[in-house]
């Protein structure tokens, strides 16, 4: 969950929504700068959330994902 900041989330719900898109086209969608919106893509593709189509556009090749996690008292 540490990849997985809520902008990143954004970030995964826009390129389903939309298809792939280059960094540029992403950040205007989202409405960031596009610097940050490069490094969040770059994590994302990193873990393997995102693939970079032949390209060079940024693209979410699943149209489901669960997340689940398990907390426990450190007690």
């Amino acid at each position: 969950f540490r990849v997985l900041t809520p902008k990143r989330w954004e970030l995964i719900e826009c390129l389903q929504k939309t298809g792939p898109l280059g960094v540029r086209a992403l950040a205007r969608a989202l409405g960031r700068d596009v610097k940050r919106v490069h490094e969040d893509a770059a994590a994302m593709v990193e873990v393997g959330m995102v693939e970079k189509t032949a390209d060079g556009k940024l693209t979410v090749s699943f149209a489901e994902i669960r997340a689940g996690f398990v907390l426990k008292s450190a007690a």
